[in-house]
């Protein structure tokens, strides 16, 4: 053999010895145009936290309640499962399509862009600005490409879950379930029409609670309350007696406190005030994007499935109202309630008319929103206490300081008492169910990979 044949043997061996000792070489770092994050296991939440946001913004414009908690929690699902195919940290919900060498921020920013375009619900929000301002923060190269395609599967994912989810059977209005005449069943309430309060007999969604499909529940009747107090009964006495003199428009006997707190929970857009409660638990936190797509997920998700049995239950029990109770009290059987046929809920009053949601309302829904996410932010932090000034869009120059988050989720429920929409009863009903469904979601969804 030629001395240059035996060095060309020599290095050839010498080089296969070296480098079996040594890490496999990573041949998709030469690809053209390739950019592996320096971490793809990490990522800060400002690109979560950003889209949060302008989630939240999409979802202010005008929608019934339960459709706006389905959309949040799609979009948020998206989120998340978009972030566990990088690095499956936490299970994801619809999608299993792994792309360890995708940019966490284009993830994100895609899979929340393509789902709010895919459930049509941007409505005059430049969504596309804010996708290509939140795409330019990411330098270019195969990495960020990667992400902006996974974030598209993960809006894919999540819209074939769905895709027969009961949503198309969903029943706007509708004279029927018919008005009760039994003391104790559901009237309807009156309802704001050209500005002007106005009797009618519209129930709205009457068949979503039971058309709908659970996100993680087995069904909709799973965490159903016990019945409401018969109308003959002394707790029902009292109950009728608290918000009658508590929550009435003409001559209540509410405190300043208790006055603000009607106020300051009238938001019609619980999932709204709900999602900016989180953000505000969340500030300060060294929490990183995989950790706050979770929380958000399973805040939303609670929520959803908070409205969806609330509607089941409340069609279900089809009990009345304050507002029709106080006014046919004369025919209820008991001794202990006082008829006023003039009766009118507190927040019923021009300029800011807030009538009484026009669905029966035990459980009360607006007490399983508080108690399901309050009972998220404990499970997830391990910890009831927080401290947090919050404002909210209905009382905006006067913030409220809560010091736990079972706290703000009882001043939540308390408050309906006040506003004169609820009973007691159902309000505590209410956000016992949004803690069971919660404790649910918490131990089934989104749980850790490890």
């Amino acid at each position: 053999m030629k001395p240059t044949t035996n060095l060309l043997v020599a290095t050839i061996i010498t080089f296969f010895l070296i480098g079996s000792c040594k890490k496999p070489y990573d041949f998709e770092q030469v690809f053209e145009g390739f950019k592996k994050p320096n971490n793809p296991g990490f990522a800060a939440n400002d690109m979560v936290l950003y889209w949060n946001e302008k989630t939240a913004t999409v979802l202010a414009s005008p929608m019934i309640q339960p459709a706006r908690a389905r959309l949040f929690a799609i979009v948020e699902i998206a989120v998340h499962d978009a972030l566990n195919n990088i690095k499956p940290k936490y299970e994801a919900y619809a999608l299993d399509a792994r792309e360890q060498f995708a940019d966490p921020d284009a993830a994100v920013a895609s899979a929340a862009y393509w789902t709010i375009k895919g459930l049509n619900s941007q409505g005059n929000s430049p969504i596309d600005s804010w996708y290509e301002e939140s795409l330019a923060t990411i330098p270019d190269g195969r990495s960020k490409e990667l992400g902006k395609t996974l974030g598209k599967k993960a809006a894919d994912a999540i819209f074939a879950n769905r895709a027969n989810d009961g949503l198309s059977q969903v029943v706007q209005t509708s004279q029927t379930p018919a008005d009760g005449t039994l003391p104790g069943a559901y009237r309807s309430t009156l309802m704001l029409i050209g500005g002007n309060l106005t009797p009618t007999t519209i129930k709205r969604i009457p068949n979503w609670g039971t058309v709908m499909k659970p996100f993680v529940l087995k069904n909709n009747e799973q965490f159903r309350p016990s019945a409401p107090y018969a109308v003959t009964s002394a707790q029902y006495a009292t109950d009728f007696n608290e918000v009658k003199t508590k929550g009435g428009r003409v001559g209540g006997t509410r405190t300043a406190a208790e006055e603000k707190q009607a106020m300051f929970w009238r938001e019609n857009r619980p999932s709204v005030t709900w999602n900016n409660f989180v953000r505000a638990a969340i500030a300060g936190k060294k929490m990183d994007a995989w950790k706050t797509a979770r929380l958000f997920a399973l805040m939303h998700v609670s929520m959803a499935e908070s409205i969806n049995s609330q509607m089941n239950a409340g069609y279900q029990y089809y009990f009345w109202r304050p507002e029709t109770a106080i006014r046919l009290a004369a025919t209820d059987g008991n001794n202990a309630t006082t008829p006023d046929p003039n009766w009118l809920p507190f927040l019923d009053e021009v300029p800011n008319v807030f009538p009484t949601p026009p669905v029966p309302g035990y459980p009360n829904g607006f007490a399983a929103y508080g108690g399901s996410t309050a009972e998220i932010l404990r499970l997830f932090f391990e910890s009831d206490e927080t401290d947090i000034q919050f404002t909210s869009t209905t009382l905006p120059n006067e913030p409220i300081r809560f010091t736990s988050y079972s706290a703000a989720a009882r001043q939540n429920s308390l408050s309906m008492i006040y506003t004169g929409w609820d009973f007691r009863k159902s309000v505590l009903e209410g956000e016992e169910m949004g803690k069971n469904i919660a404790r649910y979601v918490f131990a089934n969804a989104f749980i850790s990979a490890d």
